[in-house]
């Protein structure tokens, strides 16, 4: 009788009253890729303020995506279409080389001034560099990287977006 008792308890114990159901195909599961490795040329992701933040956009490309590609695309500003829909730039509109140093940390350069701009527009430079790095299958050490221009070099930054 008490074997009877201590069976009914564990079967009592281990049923949670939760009837089971077939497994749901939700599509593909998320994957990584890296935009530039098929050759046809790659998607940019720049950063842009949208409400006061950072935040980013994704652009088509026809040419590899680098990080001089993503960066002067980035200092041309948002296009019409990102415009309307709220992007705008705290970045002046900039030409000239832009140099890259990997290293630790990695060096980016600029061939203007960067001690006029604010935080968020340093910020732009930074996450759109990241991604770009990334994108390119290349990381920088910690995360971090930093931005020189023709009056100073800044210390080592990481992106702020969120």
């Amino acid at each position: 009788m008490k074997k009877l008792l201590v069976l009914a308890a564990v079967l009592l114990v281990s049923a949670c009253g939760v009837k089971p159901t077939p497994v749901v195909a939700a599509g593909p599961a998320p994957t990584l890729r890296n935009p530039a490795a098929d050759g046809r040329g790659g998607d940019l992701v720049l950063y842009f303020v949208l409400d006061g933040r950072v935040a980013p956009v994704s652009r088509t490309t026809g040419a590899p995506a680098s990080v001089t590609t993503a960066l002067t695309t980035l200092l041309r500003g948002p296009s019409s279409a990102e415009s309307s829909d709220g992007y705008a730039t705290m970045l002046p509109p900039e030409s000239g080389p832009i140099g890259l140093s990997p290293g630790s940390p990695t060096v980016i350069t600029f061939s203007f001034p960067l001690k006029r701009l604010t935080p968020i527009a340093t910020n732009q430079l930074v996450c759109t560099a990241l991604a770009a790095l990334a994108a390119e299958g290349s990381y920088v050490d910690g995360g971090a990287l930093s931005l020189g221009g023709s009056d100073v070099q800044l210390p080592s930054q990481t992106c702020q977006a969120f």
